[in-house]
């Protein structure tokens, strides 16, 4: 398994309702019909950062996705859920599941 972590702050505006209707569209109108997609988890840090932990069967399929979201139907809503600049991550592979 292949999971991509990415941190970020909300941008301005925007509530935590806000962002889970815009990432409810997306799993339903293009994440759940991509090769390989698993799940995706948004975590909430006590610091206010999200954490957002999205599984994949393998590399190559996360990555087809890194490059198809310029394809996310009505992508500015997503990207405007992100407040500039804050947005990190980092990708990994399972190595065992306890």
């Amino acid at each position: 398994m292949y999971k991509d972590i990415i941190t970020y702050e909300l941008g301005k505006g925007i509530t935590k309702d806000r962002l889970l209707v815009v990432a409810q569209d997306i799993i339903d109108n293009w994440m759940k019909n991509l090769p390989g997609f698993i799940s995706w988890e948004i975590h909430k840090g006590e610091d206010g950062e999200y954490i957002d932990i999205v599984s994949w069967t393998s590399k190559v399929d996360a990555k087809n996705a890194e490059e198809q979201m310029m394809k996310i139907p009505n992508v500015g809503a997503w990207f405007a859920c992100y407040k500039e600049g804050s947005i990190s991550s980092v990708a990994v592979k399972s190595v065992k599941r306890f």
